[in-house]
């Protein structure tokens, strides 16, 4: 069981951190390439559709394995659990709500809206969709960063063990 969780754990981190890095830095250089930015819109909006669950998947797996080996290392450590492990714990929960509260701005806030306005369903301008577009990458960059340094605190605690 604990090989096909930390399996599950580095798949989740895999495909988070894979698909946001392609959603950065390599997809865009393929929008660039569509010189209609109302095209390059409705892509970037129909992207959105495989992108996000993929992200949220990622992240989700990630979460709720890392949440099981925390309750292994709680009955393995006993009474020394949140002496051993508590500082480092403080920090990767924080980066955590951070992490999901960002991603919920961008998949469910933002990403939503983009996609309703790209096709159609509600009333936006060329220049809000991009102005959404925008912030959405601006948003999966930061996600990038947060998940960068709360896998570095991962690997500190699992230094620990």
């Amino acid at each position: 069981m604990n090989l096909v969780l930390n399996y599950l754990h580095i798949f989740g981190v895999v495909l988070s951190l894979g698909s946001g890095f392609f959603f950065i830095f390599i997809f865009p250089a393929a929008l660039n390439s569509i010189s209609d930015s109302g095209q390059r819109v409705q892509v970037f909006a129909a992207s959105l559709r495989l992108f996000h669950p993929l992200f949220l998947l990622g992240l989700c797996l990630t979460f709720m394995s890392g949440a099981i080996h925390l309750t292994h290392f709680k009955i393995q450590f006993g009474t020394e659990y949140f002496n051993k492990f508590g500082g480092l714990l403080i920090w990767k929960f924080a980066l955590t709500l951070l992490i999901f509260l960002i991603a919920g701005m961008q998949c469910f806030g933002m990403g939503l809206k983009l996609t309703r306005m790209a096709s159609g369903v509600i009333q936006g301008d060329l220049a809000t969709q991009e102005r959404y577009a925008r912030k959405i990458k601006t948003a999966q960059t930061l996600n990038l960063i947060l998940l960068a340094v709360t896998i570095w605190f991962g690997i500190k605690l699992g230094a620990l063990t």
